[in-house]
């Protein structure tokens, strides 16, 4: 028990200075580089950016460093305080972190509660779950993780045309289907000084995306920019829950879309996506580790050696 303990422990630490390492470097470069690379990268990839130190950290930690311990060490116990202190500020930034999202997933579905009181179903879009709430705090929005619902505001039908309403629930729906929400979730669980610019610029390429897909033709798009002039008009100041998504942003970002959706033209066919072209790469790649495993475990807990004390 206790060697499992420390095992765990020193899996932990290590995971504590990769993390930090990582996302520090990724920090520091978006701080240099973010504004011109948030203008090119799209949301997914922004989102897998942000996700890659935990990621790494989180992979090498589990499987080459706790094997590696298992494997190599002895049962005498050799770790000192800073192993201690390090696990100890994993364990505190990955329960801060769940603490976060829960705090904000209850608060949400406490407003989404208050906004649902006196609702009935959206009758033009059955794929979806869609209401009208007379209390809704946004014309429209997207709201929740695990049930997500799109609510529509009692007034925003009086202010937007059949064919305008359609295509902004479209838009709501193509981030319900991108799980944006899930996403901001694991945005609001890895804090890190200076990466409020990449959420903001995540948040500005969703919207994007969303509007790419939810747009057809050129009347849809013209649609979709009326129902956001409108919007935006009629609902200047907006507070949207953490994890919803609402069509009226705000701020230069509704500017921007306008433009976009007015200078709309048929984006081109895109080529299937070759993954599958990297199965075969990947898997012996892997084969080649499994084959060499014995080596990469001495020299990950040589690493682990050095690094944590």
């Amino acid at each position: 028990m206790i060697f499992a303990a420390r095992a765990i422990m020193v899996s932990l630490a290590f995971f504590a200075l990769v993390y930090t390492f990582l996302s520090l470097a990724l920090s520091l470069a978006w701080t240099c580089f973010g504004s011109r690379l948030g203008r090119y990268l799209p949301a997914n990839a922004l989102f897998i950016l942000r996700l890659a130190p935990f990621a790494a950290s989180a992979a090498v930690s589990l499987f080459l460093i706790l094997p590696s311990f298992v494997e190599l060490e002895t049962h005498s116990m050799d770790e000192d305080l800073g192993t201690f202190a390090l696990a100890l500020c994993a364990l505190s930034f990955l329960g801060a972190g769940v603490g976060r999202v829960v705090a904000a997933e209850l608060r949400t579905r406490r407003i989404l509660d208050e906004c649902l009181q006196d609702a009935h179903a959206f009758e033009h879009h059955a794929v979806t779950p869609a209401v009208v709430a007379p209390n809704s705090i946004s014309p429209l929005m997207m709201v929740g993780i695990r049930v997500p619902t799109i609510v529509i505001s009692e007034s925003t039908p009086g202010i937007l045309s059949d064919a305008e309403l359609r295509v902004a629930v479209c838009h709501e729906v193509e981030h319900l289907q991108a799980r944006d929400n899930l996403k901001k979730a694991v945005f609001n669980c890895l804090p890190f000084p200076g990466m409020k610019g990449m959420l903001e610029a995540w948040q500005e390429a969703a919207e994007l995306a969303a509007d790419d897909a939810a747009v057809r033709n050129r009347e849809e798009a013209l649609d979709l920019a009326a129902a956001l002039i409108k919007l935006s008009r009629h609902f200047p100041d907006q507070t949207i829950p953490e994890f919803a998504t609402g069509l009226v942003s705000g701020g230069p970002s509704t500017a921007k879309r306008v433009q976009r959706l007015l200078a709309w033209k048929k984006a081109p066919v895109v080529a299937s996506s070759r993954w599958p072209y990297a199965v075969l790469p990947a898997l012996a790649a892997s084969l080649a580790l499994a084959a060499k495993l014995g080596p990469a475990l001495a020299l990950m807990h040589s690493i682990t050696e050095r690094l944590v004390p």
